[in-house]
């Protein structure tokens, strides 16, 4: 009796360490997880947020192209010129402040074409103030000369900013695949685990009063 009595003894402990196991598992795996989803979702932010900060860069060229326009059909007298020039400026600075927050939010996962863009955009901008510098903008004809002179020069840079939207925003979408699957993967692996340690401590604990119920008959 003595001996069913120090095996019920050991059961019982062998389950209720099961039992402590069971839950200090299940709070490092809601843990585990809490930490993969911050860093998920800091992931996930940092390529929304370089997305949206492209997206914004090229409003912000749109309105400069704007900007230059006004510069050439409205700036013939001082005062206005000034004006304009000082907004098309202004605008360079908007634009490459918006294109280098999309580099650093992207970090290293930045679209190749990135860099591309910030040098082409600084050399477009110095072509049309090279232009500029020399242009006679007190007459038609000199102003049809310096449109003609850069027509068609934003084009390209014009285009390669949705690319780089698409691009980041893809990556975006992969990037979700991913980790959506790496977390059902965790999950699993966790559930399994603390399921194996829950049945491990039902069986000790059945076994446990069975004995107990043998040794009271």
């Amino acid at each position: 009796m003595k001996t069913r009595l120090n095996t019920h003894i050991r059961l019982m402990a062998i389950a209720i360490f099961f039992v402590l196991l069971t839950g200090i598992s299940a709070l490092f795996s809601i843990n585990s997880m809490r930490q993969e989803l911050d860093l998920i979702n800091q992931s996930h932010q940092k390529l929304l947020s370089g997305t949206l900060a492209i997206e914004e860069a090229h409003t912000q060229f749109k309105i400069q192209i704007q900007e230059w326009k006004n510069l050439l059909l409205r700036g013939n007298n001082p005062e206005d010129f000034q004006k304009f020039y000082a907004s098309f400026n202004n605008q360079t600075d908007k634009v490459q402040l918006q294109l280098n927050s999309a580099k650093s939010a992207l970090e290293t996962n930045y679209p190749n074409d990135l860099e591309e863009v910030i040098k082409e955009h600084k050399a477009l901008v110095e072509t049309y103030l090279n232009i500029l510098s020399t242009a006679k903008l007190d007459n038609l004809n000199g102003i049809e000369t310096v449109d003609k002179s850069v027509r068609g020069m934003d084009r390209n840079l014009d285009n390669l900013f949705p690319q780089l939207t698409k691009e980041t925003t893809h990556k975006l979408q992969l990037q979700t695949l991913v980790d959506n699957d790496s977390q059902a993967k965790s999950y699993s692996q966790n559930t399994l685990l603390i399921s194996i340690f829950v049945t491990i401590s039902i069986i000790f604990i059945i076994v446990s009063f069975w004995i107990s119920h043998r040794k009271s008959s």
